[in-house]
């Protein structure tokens, strides 16, 4: 199960990246997918990842996922928002390298808990993580192409981007074999404040004029009503 998701960890940001030059996909279309994606991360975190979480940890986990959360904050100075969706070129720079650092930090933080075979196992959270990597590739291939980036040099970024949370999934598994599923546990709470972050600001703070609109408001409700649907309640 765990080279399914390295797999379509570092295949699906690849293929999303191409649509860009391909399709050109529309600004609209990647809100709405925006939207649903971050809903759709807030109910399996808030149904189901941190119910278990607390169970098994304890309140020390608190830690971890404010820990995430202010990670994500810092990191978003290196990104510039892309994770939900902003895009703005960085004037003078041909090669936004710090963007795509702040990405990579992110996805491969992101990976590390995904070692553990069963939140890799996960299917709900698993498809959370990846729906929320296509617009991130999206916007990432489309900063690329504003910002006037060579081909083949966009390709080489993409392809870092993509091979970050293949390298936090080894990177966890060496660790964690040393450290135990204690450390895996706390790594996922780190994640869940990054992604409580990211899904906030997606349904919060995306929209124009901060105003969500009918469409907007129809893809969150989708996404919260497939997470509850998808998740196990014990």
């Amino acid at each position: 199960m765990i080279l399914f998701v390295v797999a379509t960890f570092f295949l699906v940001p690849l293929i999303a990246g191409a649509t860009v030059r391909v399709l050109r996909p529309d600004a609209r279309w990647l809100h709405l997918l925006l939207s649903a994606s971050g809903a759709f991360l807030l109910g399996v975190v808030f149904v189901h990842m941190l119910p278990e979480l607390y169970e098994e940890e304890g309140a020390s986990l608190g830690l971890w996922i404010l820990g995430g959360f202010l990670l994500q904050v810092m990191l978003e100075s290196l990104s510039k928002g892309i994770e939900h969706g902003h895009i703005h070129p960085v004037s003078g720079v041909v090669v936004p390298v710090l963007p795509v650092l702040g990405l990579c930090i992110h996805s491969f933080v992101e990976g590390i808990p995904f070692a553990d075979p069963q939140v890799a196992g996960n299917l709900p959270f698993l498809a959370g993580v990846v729906l929320h990597k296509v617009p991130m590739a999206i916007a990432l291939a489309t900063l690329l192409m504003r910002s006037g980036t060579g081909v083949r040099q966009s390709w080489t970024l993409l392809v870092l981007f993509a091979m970050a949370a293949p390298l936090g999934i080894l990177v966890g598994d060496l660790v964690g074999k040393g450290l135990g599923m204690s450390f895996l546990h706390n790594m996922l709470g780190m994640a869940i404040g990054m992604l409580l972050h990211i899904g906030a600001t997606i349904i919060f703070e995306s929209s124009p004029g901060h105003r969500m609109d009918r469409a907007r408001f129809m893809a969150v409700l989708l996404g919260a009503a497939v997470a509850a649907m998808s998740t196990p309640h014990h």
